[in-house]
């Protein structure tokens, strides 16, 4: 059986229903969504029906859940569930392209979003095809970033770190954190199917290059992955939940609703344990 989804743009994203039997999250259920996460990146279900306790259920089905995130507090009562809030005066921090946690060595291979409460107007989250951009390359441009690697890092959670430790809270927030090298051009582990694997929240530095010529290569990659044409926008209702791959996506979450609150929860789901051995 297969999900029966409704394409969103060219490039990525789809709606579908969550079949739920007797309310939890069956192999069945999560095979149906494996395969059609791999075809559309991104999974929209609105009215999903998920509570914390059917989020972990999902996450779980699909592969094992990983290391709490370092800057962001849990569920009360779920700990793999990440509770985010922003309202106020407190800024959100993911209003920048990225794809979670690659400065770990092995980043989540997916997440699972759901719309607590939600601000009455904007607080939309976009995702970008990396596939996409991969493909709009130059040809010859992309034969040499296939020989590239490019350092990743923690970013912009240095401001916090700092004024909370000073230069010493930065480096231990990056100790704790974690830095990583990845490919600049990878491959998804299930099609196959080569991605650029750079985001302006994480990457910091090309291997191998002088500091000038990293940055302009990076400063160009940034900037097509800001072209619309590779991107899908959501608009959330308390209730929607999201799941998307993130390998081959970078997602960017809108921060034009404060002072209203926005409160979302999150699980992270670290391997994916329909991944072909090897």
């Amino acid at each position: 059986m297969k999900l029966s989804c409704t394409r969103l743009t060219p490039a990525l994203g789809a709606t579908a229903t969550l079949p739920l039997e007797n309310g939890d999250v069956s192999e069945e259920v999560a095979d149906m969504v494996h395969s059609a996460l791999t075809e559309h990146s991104v999974l929209v279900f609105p009215n999903a029906g998920l509570d914390a306790k059917r989020m972990v259920q999902l996450g779980e089905a699909l592969g094992t859940l990983g290391a709490r995130h370092h800057s962001y507090t849990t569920h009360p009562d779920f700990e793999d569930v990440v509770v985010l809030t922003w309202g106020g005066e407190d800024k959100p921090d993911a209003a920048e392209w990225h794809s979670d946690m690659t400065y770990r060595p092995q980043p989540p291979f997916a997440s699972i979003l759901k719309a607590v409460e939600v601000p009455p107007v904007g607080g939309d989250t976009l995702w970008a095809s990396m596939f996409a951009v991969h493909d709009a390359l130059d040809p010859g441009l992309r034969r040499d970033l296939e020989q590239l690697e490019a350092v990743h890092d923690m970013g912009a959670f240095r401001t916090g770190a700092y004024r909370q430790g000073g230069d010493e809270g930065i480096s231990e927030a990056l100790t704790k954190a974690g830095t990583a090298v990845h490919p600049v051009i990878a491959h998804h582990p299930v099609t196959g199917r080569p991605y650029v694997n750079v985001s302006e929240s994480f990457t910091r530095f090309l291997i191998g290059l002088s500091a000038p010529e990293s940055a302009r290569i990076l400063t160009y990659l940034f900037d097509l992955i800001n072209r619309p044409d590779f991107h899908v926008r959501i608009k959330w209702e308390a209730g929607t939940v999201a799941l998307w791959d993130n390998r081959g996506t970078q997602h960017y979450a809108v921060a034009d609703y404060l002072p209203h609150r926005r409160v979302m929860h999150r699980v992270a789901v670290t391997t994916d344990k329909r991944t072909p051995a090897g």
